[in-house]
């Protein structure tokens, strides 16, 4: 069963009760009033009787004539029936059927008991009264036909107009139901389409701010997302393929080089392995950076304080071990921020390692920490300003790289890794003859769990 038809079952159930209930509670109401009536009716007719006196008089043969009961104008068939304290009856004349007994002693004098009775195929309603000083009981009944008519009529006007209102509600539904749930059928049927043809430009048109307009709007925003990843992973593989390329010829080369080892001196041999392992470490570090930058953000590592002046110490002291540049950490009013910690030192030591790349020996790097700005200077090459807004792409590389190791993935790395937190990277002002690269993390920014590959 589809949401809409529920929609519009659950509506049309609804109207239903409320139906049913406002019919019972119009229906009990008038019958209540209609009964009242008659019972009033029946009570003045007694009053009167009992204001003329001679009640039990009128009564002194079976069938009688005259008396207080002679004048029922105003009022359907009246009938009446004394039943005397030795159990005799008498009923009007003319009168051609008897009332069913009531008790003597069951009511209280000159208070009406009303019940009702259905006698020789008439609907009665009968009011009982005990005579003063046990005289009897005096039964007077009025035909409830015209009651039971009037109610016949009232039940089938509201079965009607229920049966109209619950069709009408279930239409009703129905319509409401299809209006407000075409949002949800048309992100049906893109997913669908999306599912056949693995198309990610599949997109829905969002006209209304309520829930289901947000619903439309979040897809929307869902397949773009989606597409962009899935432009970014074709151009991460073309690129990437690329790149490998040049390596993997130089393998070839060398590894046929190789084969014909007996012909060649010692020395070309030794040349030859060199290369290979030269070529081997370039393509191993390639390979590591291409999975890293194509690998979903770390979702195991929560995000914690991090303190960025003993982050920039840690790394800054472990590149010191190994670099042939002297590395000067200065630090002015360093800041704790939210973040991956892990993440974040590989973002670091990706913006030194690109500095010793491109630093001479014995030269300074300087890493530098302002409030949450951490910048990494170096000197013996700058950046032309023509390339400072591509050298975050992916496998970009500047004329000059061109001639030195490297894939042209770190600092995408150090990108993406930024772009989690919600900071900035960027390309800073240096001397002549230097390059600053750096980042910024937004105070308190919690890292974004998404990938970007």
């Amino acid at each position: 069963m589809s949401l809409r038809t529920r929609i519009a079952l659950i509506a049309s159930a609804a109207v239903a009760i409320a139906v049913l209930a406002i019919a019972a509670a119009a229906f009990v109401t008038t019958q209540d009033r209609l009964t009242a009536e008659v019972d009033r009716s029946l009570t003045d007719r007694f009053t009167q009787a009992r204001a003329i006196g001679g009640i039990v008089d009128s009564f002194s043969e079976r069938r009688f004539r005259g008396g207080p009961f002679q004048d029922p104008r105003g009022f359907d068939t009246l009938y009446v029936q004394l039943t005397d304290a030795q159990g005799n009856i008498a009923i009007l004349d003319g009168q051609d059927l008897l009332l069913p007994k009531f008790a003597a002693g069951s009511g209280t004098e000159g208070e009406a008991v009303f019940t009702q009775a259905t006698v020789d195929d008439v609907h009665l309603r009968i009011a009982n009264f005990e005579l003063p000083d046990r005289l009897g009981v005096l039964q007077i009944a009025r035909s409830l036909e015209e009651v039971d008519a009037t109610l016949a009529s009232l039940a089938w006007t509201l079965s009607l107009i229920g049966v109209v209102g619950i069709v009408g509600a279930a239409l009703l539904g129905l319509f409401i139901a299809r209006s407000s749930l075409r949002p949800i059928a048309q992100l049906t049927e893109a997913a669908e389409r999306v599912a056949e043809t693995k198309l990610l430009a599949q997109r829905i048109e969002v006209d209304r701010e309520d829930e289901l307009g947000r619903l439309a709007w979040a897809f929307n925003e869902m397949m773009e997302a989606l597409e962009s990843s899935k432009d970014q992973q074709r151009r991460l593989v073309r690129d990437a393929g690329h790149e490998l390329r040049t390596p993997l010829t130089a393998l070839r080369t060398n590894i046929e080089l190789l084969a014909k080892a007996d012909n060649l001196p010692g020395v070309d041999q030794a040349a030859i392995y060199d290369d290979l392992n030269t070529e081997l470490a370039e393509l191993t570090d390639l390979v590591n950076e291409v999975v890293e930058l194509a690998a979903e953000p770390e979702v195991t590592e929560e995000d914690s304080a991090v303190d960025l002046e003993e982050l920039c110490n840690e790394v800054v002291t472990r590149f010191r071990r190994r670099a042939s540049q002297q590395l000067d950490l200065r630090v002015d009013s360093p800041a704790t921020v939210r973040g991956r910690r892990n993440s974040l030192e590989r973002a670091l030591g990706n913006l030194i390692d690109n500095a010793i790349k491109w630093s001479p020996s014995e030269s300074t790097i300087v890493v530098s920490v302002v409030d949450r700005l951490i910048t990494v200077e170096n000197v013996g090459s700058e950046i032309d300003p023509a390339d400072r807004g591509r050298v975050f792409d992916r496998f970009y590389r500047t004329a000059d790289a061109r001639s030195k190791p490297g894939s042209g993935l770190g600092l995408s790395i150090v990108k993406q890794v930024i772009d989690s937190h919600g900071g900035r990277v960027f390309v800073a002002d240096a001397p002549p003859g230097a390059t600053a690269v750096g980042f910024e993390i937004p105070a308190g920014q919690t890292p974004a769990i998404s990938g970007d590959s």
